[in-house]
């Protein structure tokens, strides 16, 4: 599994079909709906306002691609789709920003749900294809306009299989939701066409959730512990104020309004199966989960770079503590401050339990919400360095994701000095995808830090031989 642009992805030529959630009965079926939003979605709300000055205002999207391989059925692929939006009330639900500056959640009951299609008859390119759905999932979806997953499918008449794409606005779906959703619609639509059991578990409602988010974060006061970590994170480079790290190695440009604003990606195999196996055996050899091996490699490679013995970044942790949320769609993330101090330690054995300290000491803070805590410090800023690193082997039909030709997608970004690490360990080995500035200092740097990772991590392979 790769986590890429739609650019990255080699779609097919076929006749496009794009399939849009509708809600019978027009306003009148939404009503309104007092459970609160969580605090990352309410962030995300408000800064959507702030950077596009109206609520219509563009936001960047997340989704994935795959193949399902049985024969194309217009109706099942429209009952799958409305058996999906109806279990997971995340997708029945919106926000409406009020002249008052409140924000209104609004719902509709899921016997409304019902699914439009509309279909260009014509064969069309991959490259037609792309441009249209990047400019269709780009110009429709948003916090504030519903739905907010878009659904399109290609196909050839003479086919056997076609190919099934989604988006998603980040107020619905994280990147765990992305994953689940893959084999969920697969097995959706092999219902319809099969009457085979999906095998889909009990799920509870990220609308709930919020609700919990909401009461846990409205515990946070000035004097609490995650107030005191976050400030000491912030301000430990920064003299004139809090601040978030950079990533290690430089990524500006002394004339940024020469250079363009969108980010570019890579997409890396740093390990395959066999040597990701070695690799964990290595970590859990020296008492130490893979998560701690990825991550003192990390701080190693940022040494053998810079001659920093610490490094410094924000890490994406999930919030689905509840079994009834394990297999929900909705945006169960929050972020913790993460510094690793490897000291004059040379191996990447020796730097384990320095990654492993780390991390156990900050990964409580990932269930309250860092936007709550953002407003006490008053920081605006976002996160420029992250790092997430996710296991997704026992990931529900992880084993069928090459053969489906599965990818998670995210939607073009924009920013001068972010940069995204996604880590992810897979049934293929282990992958690193990124976003970074688009400009040759940054592109030079982040390929120089992440050939230099791979060196890293194939050295612990080494170890346990």
């Amino acid at each position: 599994m790769e986590f890429t642009e739609l650019a990255d992805y080699p779609l097919p030529a076929g006749v496009l079909t794009e399939w849009t959630p509708t809600v019978g009965g027009g306003e009148d079926a939404w009503t309104e709906d007092d459970r609160p939003l969580a605090y990352t979605h309410e962030a995300h709300c408000r800064q959507s306002l702030a950077a596009g000055a109206d609520p219509d205002a563009e936001a960047a999207w997340i989704g994935a691609a795959f193949e399902m391989h049985l024969d194309y059925e217009p109706d099942a692929v429209r009952r799958a789709l409305r058996s999906w939006t109806i279990r997971h009330e995340t997708f029945r639900t919106t926000v409406a920003a009020e002249e008052s500056g409140e924000l209104a959640r609004l719902t509709a009951p899921g016997e409304r749900v019902d699914i439009m299609s509309r279909t260009d008859d014509e064969i069309h390119s991959g490259t037609w294809i792309h441009d249209h759905l990047t400019d269709w999932f780009g110009s429709r979806l948003s916090p504030f306009r519903w739905p907010h997953c878009l659904v399109a499918t290609v196909h050839e008449p003479a086919e056997d299989r076609f190919l099934l794409v989604f988006a998603a606005d980040h107020s619905v779906m994280d990147a765990y939701s992305m994953l689940l959703a893959v084999g969920e619609l697969r097995r959706l639509y092999e219902f319809e066409c099969r009457g085979t059991d999906p095998r889909l578990a009990e799920i509870g409602s990220h609308v709930d959730f919020s609700a919990v988010d909401r009461r846990l974060g409205d515990t946070v006061t000035a004097d609490h512990e995650a107030v005191d970590a976050w400030s000491k994170f912030l301000s430990a480079d920064a003299p004139s104020g809090p601040t978030f790290p950079d990533f290690p190695l430089p990524v500006a440009v002394d004339d940024a309004a020469s250079t363009s604003a969108h980010q570019s990606s890579l997409s890396s195999w740093l390990l395959t199966v066999e040597q990701t196996d070695a690799f964990a055996r290595s970590c859990r050899s020296a008492g130490h989960g893979m998560q701690s091996g990825v991550l003192a490699a990390l701080a190693l490679t940022g040494r053998h770079l810079t001659g920093d013995d610490t490094l410094r970044f924000v890490m994406p942790m999930h919030t689905r503590f509840e079994p009834r949320y394990a297999e929900s769609v909705g945006w169960y993330v929050g972020v913790v401050p993460v510094e690793i101090e490897v000291g004059g330690r040379r191996s990447l054995t020796e730097c384990l339990p320095a990654a492993t300290t780390a991390v156990d000491g900050v990964k409580g803070l990932a269930r309250l919400p860092y936007s709550k805590i953002a407003d006490m410090l008053g920081v605006t800023e976002t996160p420029r360095f992250v790092v997430s690193y996710l296991d997704l082997r026992h990931t529900p039909d992880s084993a069928d994701w090459s053969r489906w030709r599965a990818r998670t997608l995210r939607g073009s970004t924009e920013s001068p000095d972010e940069v995204y690490f996604w880590i992810l360990r897979t049934p293929l080995g282990l992958n690193i995808s990124a976003r970074f500035p688009s400009n040759e200092n940054a592109s030079r740097n982040v390929h120089r830090f992440v050939t230099t990772l791979a060196s890293t991590v194939r050295s612990g392979v080494m170890a346990e031989r």
